[in-house]
């Protein structure tokens, strides 16, 4: 479908439901030229084997480490191989400070930030935040004793707000029978 009216919010709304309901593939386009790309690389592929489009599993190891290293923006193929080499495996890598990677070649501030805070920053704050305080009361509990206070009420209060979530989960909202 060429889209050429300026208003199309709703057009292209009845569309894509006309298109679900049918199961049928919605092609838009936005210019002639658009257009013209899509025909010509649908009859290209027209009753091909799919593997031709699909992404190609790398089966070697430094193909595979380059595909993981350069999932972090900005690190790229030459980076990742940079990196291999002066660190021998991936385990190296990730065990490397900050001051280490800054010393292989080409990679510069910007680069060795991203991919350090990439291997060692938690995925969500908040999870880090109690998995920090799970640490601490049970570094506590290790190093001879319950620890300090302060970590032990941390400890105590991180209990008690992961119990009230579970109860919140298996109470009903709006309980029938309230004696009043």
């Amino acid at each position: 479908v060429l889209v050429d009216v300026d208003d199309n919010a709703n057009v292209l709304l009845f569309l894509n439901r006309l298109a679900v309901v049918h199961t049928l593939t919605l092609i838009l386009a936005w210019s002639e030229e658009e257009a013209a790309r899509y025909l010509e690389t649908y009859k290209a592929f027209d009753g091909k084997d799919a593997s031709l489009i699909q992404k190609r599993v790398q089966t070697n190891f430094v193909d595979q480490v380059s595909d993981f290293l350069c999932t972090v923006r900005s690190v790229n193929q030459t980076d990742s191989g940079q990196l291999l080499s002066q660190f021998g495996s991936v385990k190296q890598i990730l065990a490397a400070s900050e001051d280490e990677l800054t010393l292989c070649p080409g990679l510069g501030e910007k680069k060795v930030k991203r991919l350090w805070e990439a291997f060692h920053k938690p995925f969500s704050s908040k999870r880090a935040k109690e998995r920090k305080q799970e640490a601490l009361l049970l570094n506590g509990r290790q190093q001879g004793g319950a620890g300090d206070d302060e970590t032990q009420n941390k400890g105590k209060e991180l209990k008690v707000q992961n119990q009230g979530k579970q109860q919140k989960d298996v109470e009903p909202k709006n309980p029938s029978n309230t004696d009043e």
